[in-house]
């Protein structure tokens, strides 16, 4: 377990959840969805993020608050998702003074485990509020399947000046089968983020300077909470929510044909009816169907980021079209992620309550 004392020590020094596939997948000629069972409860925290081992284990990670202390949380399930148990924490910290979130686990080809995460220094105000002071995503790792975990590296470091953070980091493993990708959301400025990624060779220890995904000639938008997954061969398609100023949150995409070295095409994939939003997406490929997450108040009378339900729609085409829309949690529903189980069904997580694990089935 990486303590307070270890966080601390990174400060001063100075984590679907969605699976990428390893080969061409062929179109399905249907996608639609359908809840199968009840939620399976995951734990007690929130914006859940799984993925598979090389065993067919699960492992899965969340943000936690116990008191004053802020964790991040690993569980693993062996029974395919129906069951999951705590095996470890990745870090803790005083919730006063570092900002711990957004976990993201991924496996490596050697088994070593990684986690990414949102580590920010924070100062607590007098009113109550609190001042970001210094913005990181920091890497730790595991080579006991989860139960401790120690420091990596940190891909992405700002003083809190002229930047308003770095977040949602997402782990993908290239087609080569051994370059570690590192997307994550760059907050420049109240009405301005950028979606950036950092490629690794050598497991996570070290990171090239980033290349940016979306958002670099887009002005005044606010790209960010980016999801990726393969199409098919080296073509690979990211998600993002963006609010154009003065708009509302839409879900847009932008799509690689040289397996995450370039990105373009930018197009939308959902828009809430005017005056709603639909916001942090993740998507997944579940046996040739593109599935995309996100989280929305549509269904109110009227607008309200706090109160919104997580929903799903498909593509047989690339992500050409999207349609077949479901509502797999209910309202209130944070922070989806997704993991494809096989080639007709998957998982929406999400914090409902907790984080939950939601089966879903395409037909």
């Amino acid at each position: 377990m990486v303590g307070l004392g270890f966080i601390a020590r990174l400060s001063a020094a100075a984590l679907l959840f969605t699976s990428s596939l390893a080969s061409p997948i062929a179109k399905r000629a249907a996608a639609t969805p359908s809840l199968s069972g009840d939620a399976i409860v995951i734990g007690g925290g929130t914006y859940p993020r799984a993925n598979f081992l090389q065993d067919g284990t699960i492992i899965g990670t969340y943000s936690a608050t116990d008191g004053d202390t802020k964790n991040i949380v690993v569980v693993q399930s062996t029974d395919g998702g129906n069951s999951w148990t705590q095996v470890g924490t990745v870090a803790s910290a005083d919730k006063n003074t570092r900002d711990l979130d957004n976990p993201y686990p991924i496996q490596l080809p050697s088994g070593r485990i990684l986690v990414a995460m949102r580590n920010h220094d924070k100062t607590l105000n007098s009113d109550g509020s609190s001042t970001y002071t210094f913005y990181r995503i920091t890497v730790c790792y595991s080579d006991d399947n989860g139960a401790t975990w120690s420091y990596l590296s940190t891909p992405a470091s700002d003083p809190a000046n002229g930047v308003n953070g770095s977040w949602e980091p997402f782990f993908r493993i290239a087609n080569d089968g051994s370059t570690l990708q590192l997307y994550y959301s760059r907050e420049n400025s109240a009405i301005d983020q950028d979606s950036l990624m950092r490629t690794s060779t050598d497991g996570g220890a070290t990171w090239t300077s980033a290349t940016v995904i979306s958002g670099g000639d887009t002005d005044n938008t606010r790209d960010g909470m980016l999801g990726v997954t393969q199409v098919s061969g080296d073509n690979l398609i990211a998600v993002f929510e963006s609010i154009p100023s003065g708009s509302t949150f839409s879900v847009y995409s932008v799509t690689s044909s040289d397996d995450g070295s370039t990105w373009g095409n930018r197009q939308t994939v959902y828009a809430a009816p005017s005056g709603f939003n639909a916001q942090a997406p993740q998507v997944t490929n579940v046996g040739g169907t593109l599935v995309v997450s996100f989280q929305t108040d549509e269904d109110l009378s009227g607008q309200n980021q706090k109160n919104e339900a997580a929903k799903i729609v498909t593509s047989t085409d690339g992500g050409s079209s999207w349609g077949n829309k479901l509502t797999f949690s209910p309202a209130v529903s944070n922070w989806a992620g997704l993991l494809t189980i096989d080639d007709t069904s998957l998982f929406g997580l999400a914090d409902h309550s907790g984080s939950k694990a939601q089966k879903i089935t395409l037909a």
